[in-house]
């Protein structure tokens, strides 16, 4: 072989190693490529169907086999929520929160308690124990003074509290937890806490990774707690770990506590992400005397400005029902739009109340259906976030 040919057979060597470093072997093992097509999903791969724990406004939730988030900023009531869930696992129903048990395919009436694993990281012990003993079994229904209900809860309901671990520590009794006791449902609170840096893209990604494949052996939903960011304005997961939950997620379920005219302090729970069906519909609740949720299922909250400011409200001397018939509804929503075709719904709320002379929310929504009906305006929802947006029908600016 002469030189120019030799150095084309190097070259050539050299391209196939690049090659490989950047997509693995140039030729792979049958063994790999066996195990790649057991991953194959076709039309006709036999699947089990996917299995809803619970329903909330009719709405199936908490999947198995499917990572959960419960988020919120600081004391937006992410626990007291969870305290609902709990209690809904050991009878039918607790407030909005509704049981859903399959049997071949069919829903089951004559539900049992499901096994529950609650991994506690930044609790007190003591708060632990209280939350269970004054929150949780109250709620459930049962009573502490009676033997056979706390055999029977302590049969399906486990509570761990892990705050005096290491983060490493944490990660293995996680793991050696949901392998022993095999929960229906998994709740770990907080998810941060199994890490030493919230922004470590290395272990978020890591823990995510290890969660989803425990979800899927053990046919599971596992919940994970997380804040999101402390800027009023910013409703993001906080971190690395936010980021991975929010993409790795089934669903998203976002905690708020709202104060009202009264001081009394109401709690908001919205879904706001879900791959299956949307859950339009929010859950209010407020704490009674006895320290227990209470469902507000006819609460009306108090707008927001489109900073997500509350509102100052308006004054409501004449009623919201008793509408302007002659306002000119065209002029209203394109002066709401400022100069935009379309618009987030609370956007143009907002400037509708503040700017268009408009009462109250009441009234703006018997706006917005008139102006829907005489096809004014139409809403659309977007297809990933869900949100709703107000559009001009024709698109047409007075300006």
């Amino acid at each position: 072989m002469n030189e120019e040919g030799f150095e084309l057979v190097k070259n050539s060597l050299s391209r196939n190693r690049r090659t490989a470093n950047l997509v693995g072997q140039v030729t792979p093992t049958q063994q790999e490529i066996d195990e790649l097509y057991v991953e194959r999903i076709t039309p006709e791969t036999d699947l089990p169907p996917m299995q809803p724990l619970f329903r909330m406004f009719d709405v199936p939730c908490f999947y198995r086999g499917e990572l959960v988030a419960d988020c919120g900023k600081a004391k937006s009531g992410k626990t007291y929520f969870l305290s609902i869930l709990m209690a809904a696992c050991l009878k039918e129903k607790a407030l909005a929160l509704e049981r859903i048990c399959h049997t071949d395919g069919t829903d089951n009436t004559d539900l049992k308690p499901l096994r529950v694993l609650w991994i506690d990281t930044e609790q007190s012990q003591q708060s632990t124990q209280e939350i269970l003993k004054d929150r949780i079994i109250p709620l459930s229904e049962k009573s502490v003074e009676s033997v056979e209900s706390v055999c029977d809860i302590n049969n399906t309901f486990y509570a761990f509290n892990l705050r005096g671990l290491g983060f490493e520590k944490r990660g293995k009794m996680v793991n050696v937890a949901i392998r022993t006791i095999k929960p229906d449902i998994c709740i770990i609170d907080g998810i941060k806490d199994l890490m030493t840096d919230i922004n470590d893209a290395v272990q978020a990604t890591r823990i995510m990774e290890q969660l989803m494949a425990l979800a899927k052996e053990f046919n599971c939903s596992i919940v994970c707690v997380l804040h999101l960011n402390k800027s009023e304005q910013d409703r993001n997961m906080r971190g690395s770990i936010g980021t991975e939950l929010t993409n790795k997620a089934f669903e998203v379920f976002q905690c708020e506590m709202i104060s009202e005219k009264d001081k009394t302090d109401t709690f908001k729970v919205t879904q706001t992400y879900s791959r299956k069906q949307k859950m339009k519909q929010k859950f209010y609740y407020r704490i009674n005397d006895e320290g227990l949720p209470e469902w507000c299922p006819d609460y009306q909250e108090q707008p927001r400005d489109d900073q997500g400011r509350w509102m100052s409200p308006k004054d409501t001397s004449g009623s919201s029902e008793e509408v302007k018939n002659d306002m000119d509804l065209h002029k209203l929503f394109t002066t709401a739009m400022e100069g935009r075709s379309q618009r987030p719904f609370g956007e143009v709320m907002a400037i509708a109340l503040k700017k268009c002379g408009v009462i109250d929310a009441k009234a703006y929504y018997r706006y917005l259906d008139l102006a829907v009906q005489q096809k004014v305006v139409h809403r659309e929802v977007h297809p990933e976030t869900g949100a709703t947006w107000i559009v001009l029908d024709d698109n047409v600016l007075p300006f």
